[in-house]
């Protein structure tokens, strides 16, 4: 089933994959796992021990991945409020950053764990070593059993989906991939929304507790899109950014003029014409 098809970046830095997921301490007190994994060669990037994991929490994770190995080209993850903020129609710290870095964030879709799949197999393997072990007293005797279990699956442990090659050897095997979306200055007075354009070719963007319709293009309909709106600037972009729609939002109007909008190969489309009536 196409559910079920198997995919694996072509070059480290490609693809990123991000979840997080729970242990508990000796006490029983529950805690949470955050980590960053290198879809091409299963290299853990980055895993940090938290009580409660945030969207802080989720971006300081972030960037001691890319500290250490660079800035990938896309993220993946799930739709969980440690990584967006889409479903409240605003914008938290993790997508910003990767908006302002130029690198695509993409997320599976609900229910569907198996578009991370390869984080979650790292989880089950992880908690299959943390059982072996004494149980963790503390967040940071944890956070040493968890980079020692790190060190030894990026470093020594063969594994089978590599051709029983460690995930360093296979990360560093190859040049790396480089963000290539459009880098976007976050101002503080912006708004992002993750939508998609309609049937109908259009988006609703709501500004002052009013609907607005905006065009967009029948050619361009079911894509997946990021709204940016400054004040009454307004900006729709591909989720590998490519601009599809700028314009000054008229606040007086439900339906916002057609104007300029792009053809998926960026080539610029008038409004469209209407046919003239003819009697049958």
């Amino acid at each position: 089933k196409s559910s079920f098809v198997r995919f694996q970046a072509l070059l480290p830095n490609q693809l990123w994959q991000s979840d997080v997921t729970e242990w508990r301490l000796a006490s029983e007190v529950k805690v949470e796992i955050i980590t960053y994994l290198d879809d091409h060669s299963r290299l853990i990037l980055a895993s940090r021990v938290t009580s409660v994991a945030t969207a802080r929490n989720a971006l300081g994770t972030f960037h001691l991945a890319t500290s250490a190995h660079g800035v990938p080209a896309a993220l993946l993850t799930d739709n969980g409020c440690v990584y967006t903020a889409q479903h409240r129609g605003g914008r938290q710290a993790l997508e910003s950053e990767l908006l302002a870095l130029g690198v695509v964030f993409k997320h599976s879709r609900p229910y569907h764990p198996q578009t991370c799949g390869k984080i979650e197999r790292w989880h089950q393997t992880l908690k299959k070593f943390l059982r072996k072990q004494p149980p963790a007293t503390s967040i940071p005797v944890l956070q040493r059993q968890l980079d020692g279990f790190v060190a030894y699956y990026n470093d020594v442990r063969p594994h089978r989906a590599l051709g029983r090659s460690t995930p360093r050897s296979a990360y560093d095997a190859r040049d790396k991939a480089r963000a290539t979306a459009a880098k976007i200055t976050i101002a503080n007075d912006t708004r992002v929304r993750h939508d998609r354009v309609d049937k109908g070719g259009k988006i609703t963007l709501r500004y002052r507790s009013r609907l607005h319709h905006i065009g967009i293009g029948h050619d361009h309909k079911g894509t997946r899109v990021i709204i940016l709106r400054a004040g009454l600037d307004v900006r729709v972009l591909t989720h590998d950014g490519e601009l599809l729609r700028h314009l000054t939002l008229d606040p007086t109007k439900d339906y916002q003029p057609s104007g300029r909008t792009y053809s998926p190969k960026g080539r610029k489309l008038g409004p469209r014409k209407k046919k003239p009536f003819t009697m049958p």
